[in-house]
């Protein structure tokens, strides 16, 4: 840790922060939401609404999110069919926080290197003498991204 350097508020440091922290998060984020891997499949995958591949266990292409047979449809002895609606309802939940986490980042990246280069080729070479409020007019839809998906969470 002690050979990363530290972020500085001026254009070369803004550009370092995006192109070296704020791109690769993002492509993580796109690659967990999108890309199925040897470790699991994608939550849209789960929930039918993702692409499954041939190689993929058929039981995805038919029941989703859970494979648990006759059960899902029980709505006596095994109540499966309300705990395959909880199921869907998390893993519905978690792909929206995908999603909007996406493009959070992407507005970020695209608004910051906008702002980067609006504010600091106008004359100024560092944060301190750009106004704040002209500096987050910048960044545009991101502080609208922050917004929850609207979900409640329970415990």
């Amino acid at each position: 840790m002690a050979d990363k350097p530290k972020l500085t508020l001026d254009k070369a440091g803004l550009k370092s922060f995006v192109d070296d922290q704020i791109v690769p998060f993002s492509d993580s984020l796109d690659k967990i939401a999108n890309q199925d891997s040897d470790e699991g499949v994608t939550m849209d995958s789960l929930l039918g609404k993702g692409k499954i591949t041939e190689g993929e266990p058929e039981i995805f292409k038919i029941q989703h999110p859970l494979s648990i047979g006759q059960m899902a449809t029980d709505d006596t002895r095994t109540h499966g069919k309300a705990v395959v609606a909880a199921i869907t309802d998390t893993a519905q939940s978690i792909s929206d926080v995908y999603v909007k986490q996406i493009k959070l980042f992407k507005d970020l990246h695209t608004n910051l290197n906008t702002t980067i280069s609006k504010l600091m080729d106008g004359q100024h070479d560092n944060l301190v003498k750009i106004d704040g409020k002209i500096f987050l007019d910048g960044l545009g839809t991101v502080p609208g991204d922050f917004q929850g998906t609207g979900g409640s969470q329970q415990t």
